[in-house]
């Protein structure tokens, strides 16, 4: 995937605060953080292994807008209505509590955010999860407005995986 043609699609803005929820190793981490230059980042993640790898990618560029946080509880650390855009790239398949991951997620969104989701499709690839830990676009779309988000739209990002565009 090409980051910059994914954040392409999203109602980013240099000036907004973002959580990069499910950073992983910083793939779209850095990406993100460099578009929100006159903003803030916060990456998040439940595994310590992969924050320190995603610190040193930051490290490497020189970003200082950006806040490595990590997590355990079902609770994001961050407060309500406190960003303007969540970003869940390839997170939700992993999550055992999918509507409560989603419902936290929207917590954090001020009104009118932004919440994007990329997944991998639901069908046998080689690539990516298993196909029984996998959500199909009308589960996504459906737990998010389940949550109460409203769905914008829908977009294929490589044949292999989808973005789903919510607003709060």
């Amino acid at each position: 995937l090409d980051p910059d043609r994914v954040i392409s699609m999203i109602p980013l803005r240099p000036y907004h605060v973002v959580a990069d929820i499910g950073c992983g190793t910083g793939f779209f981490t850095v990406p993100l953080a460099k578009y929100v230059n006159q903003g803030k980042l916060y990456a998040l993640d439940t595994r310590e292994e992969m924050l320190e790898v995603c610190r040193q990618h930051l490290s490497a560029v020189h970003l200082s807008n950006v806040e490595v946080l990590h997590y355990k509880a079902k609770k994001l650390p961050l407060d309500k209505d406190s960003v303007d855009g969540a970003f869940l790239a390839f997170a939700l398949h992993e999550a055992k509590d999918k509507e409560g991951f989603l419902t936290e997620a929207q917590r954090l969104l001020h009104r009118g955010g932004w919440l994007a989701v990329l997944e991998w499709y639901k069908r046998a690839m080689e690539e990516g999860p298993p196909l029984e830990d996998r959500v199909s676009e009308e589960e996504t779309k459906e737990l998010g407005q389940k949550v109460g988000l409203r769905f914008v739209s829908q977009r294929d990002l490589n044949g292999k995986s989808y973005l789903v565009l919510f607003r709060k």
